[in-house]
């Protein structure tokens, strides 16, 4: 059994003679105690696949397909959601697949743990396991253990750059103890985990350009509708850093 990874990764390597625009960097507070924020002095990414793959103890996989690479523009991506509709076609026909952001960390075994999680829940083969992960700022030593979040609550956004559409939010976490996993209403775009048959019942849509709030509101819909059900993992296996303004590392929306 093999496990297929789907990552959209957002970089700025300067490579077209241009300087890289990152986005805005918090460096205080106003007199009105604003936040006051400047265009980002960050230098260009690194290209962590040519990294990867130059060195020795890793090349390996390279060289055996088991890295696939999609470099596009960002204008030709089109947003997080279509972008995620292109990698889905890396696909090699492994057994497994998982879709996550950038930016993780992972706890041991948590590959092999995953699969014996979606395994256990009730509507397996057809369960999606999904959560907001947890958050950390530092790279360090994750172990994981802590209890997924119920991704059972939704609210109309206040937020005028959401244009007062539906946001899913968590309603508290599971029980660890739980015999099996905790059946949810919503899949989290940035992680999700099911068998690979996922990718031809419930395809990407490539039709959403630029959407972000809302792809979450119709994967689920149509996750439900082909006979899917969404699951809550008893434990976090895997770890996001959320990446705020001050670090001058921006979210996709600003």
């Amino acid at each position: 059994e093999k496990l297929f990874i789907g990552a959209v990764v957002q970089n700025c390597f300067g490579t077209d003679g241009r300087q890289c625009k990152t986005g805005l960097e918090v460096i205080g507070k106003n007199e009105q105690g604003r936040d006051m924020v400047k265009m980002s002095d960050a230098p260009p990414d690194k290209n962590g696949i040519e990294e990867f793959c130059s060195t020795p103890e890793y090349a390996k996989y390279c060289k055996a397909g088991h890295i696939r690479v999609l470099y596009m523009h960002d204008t030709d991506a089109l947003g997080p959601a279509v972008a995620r509709y292109y990698a889905s076609k890396l696909w090699g026909g492994e057994t497994y697949f998982m879709q996550m952001d950038a930016h993780l960390e992972f706890a041991p075994s948590w590959d092999i743990k995953y699969i014996k999680e979606v395994r256990a829940a009730k509507n397996y083969p057809k369960s999606v396991l999904s959560a907001y992960p947890p958050g950390f700022s530092q790279f360090g030593a994750y172990t994981g253990g802590t209890a997924g979040s119920r991704l059972c609550r939704c609210e109309f956004s206040t937020s005028d750059v959401e244009q007062h559409i539906i946001r899913i939010n968590t309603n508290g976490s599971t029980n660890k103890n739980s015999p099996r996993p905790t059946q949810v209403a919503f899949i989290a775009a940035g992680f999700f985990f099911a068998r690979a048959e996922f990718l031809v019942d419930v395809p990407f849509d490539p039709f959403v350009p630029w959407c972000f709030m809302g792809e979450e509101i119709a994967l689920s819909v149509r996750a439900w509708t082909q006979g899917w059900a969404i699951y809550a993992p008893r434990q976090n296996l895997i770890a996001h850093q959320y990446r705020p303004g001050r670090m001058g590392l921006p979210k996709f929306w600003e």
